[in-house]
């Protein structure tokens, strides 16, 4: 149930219960300001939080997600179905294709750019940059359904960063930047991916009530990877502890494909 909704029901079941916000915190042990905040529909609570709250209000978790059940319309699933579906074969791509730019960089590192061919090297930065924009893009719609704001803006953020280091890259290739600004480069983009990457996995952890415990081992791996990244020196352990999280989040978003596409059957 979205907001402000949940935060009128749980007013009702508390007023129901002749209970204050006040008794409501000595009941369920959290804080007066949470119960306030989630009451005026200012945020959002996690399931656990609500779970909590009925419990001290005796209500039945299963009873209240029936009563207060929204239907999402057809054209709403039917569209978050197939942005899911699109995201899970991109996040393969995706994968894919970030072996192959790796030893396209790693070559630039060690030969410079005189065997490197604009043709081929423009063509497969902008595919990479496609098809990881679509992965998260499938992120960002799963956050959306399960109302995680911090996931969603957190993946757009990253999305962009994405653009600017994909527009980077191939300007370096027309452009000559000293090693200096490199190095400079390198570092900022480094630490920004880190700080970003840490927040996606946050992000991810939050959905585990949603998602299950798959979404909270990949927000870890992730959480990890973005920790690397931001101190620069364990980039590499960064790049390495990608790649299970994005293996993660490839089946986590195929396994968000197949829940909704059981609940349009259920709708």
């Amino acid at each position: 149930m979205k907001q402000p909704e949940l935060g009128q029901k749980l007013i009702e079941l508390r007023q129901q219960k002749n209970m204050t916000q006040e008794e409501l915190v000595e009941a369920c042990n959290v804080s007066v300001r949470t119960i306030q905040r989630i009451e005026s529909g200012e945020v959002t609570p996690r399931i656990s939080t609500v779970k909590i709250l009925l419990s001290a209000l005796e209500v039945d978790l299963e009873e209240f997600k029936e009563t207060t059940k929204t239907t999402k319309s057809e054209a709403y699933l039917s569209s978050l179905q197939s942005w899911l579906q699109a995201a899970w074969i991109a996040g393969i791509v995706y994968f894919v294709v970030g072996f192959i730019d790796g030893a396209i960089e790693i070559d630039r590192y060690e030969n410079g750019d005189s065997n490197m061919s604009a043709a081929f090297y423009i063509p497969m930065k902008l595919l990479y940059f496609i098809s990881y924009t679509i992965f998260m893009y499938g992120l960002i719609r799963l956050a959306d359904y399960f109302n995680n704001y911090l996931l969603k803006i957190s993946s757009y953020i990253m999305i962009g960063l994405f653009a600017f280091i994909t527009i980077l890259d191939i300007s370096s290739i027309f452009i000559e930047i000293s090693e200096s600004n490199y190095i400079m480069i390198g570092v900022g983009e480094s630490m920004s991916v880190g700080v970003i990457g840490i927040l996606i996995g946050i992000g991810l952890i939050r959905l585990q009530d949603g998602m299950g415990v798959l979404a909270k081992a990949a927000g870890i791996i992730e959480i990890i990877a973005g920790s690397c990244f931001l101190i620069v020196i364990g980039f590499l352990m960064g790049y390495i502890m990608l790649i299970p999280a994005i293996i993660l989040e490839v089946i986590l978003l195929f396994k968000g494909y197949e829940f909704i596409k059981s609940e349009r059957i259920k709708a």
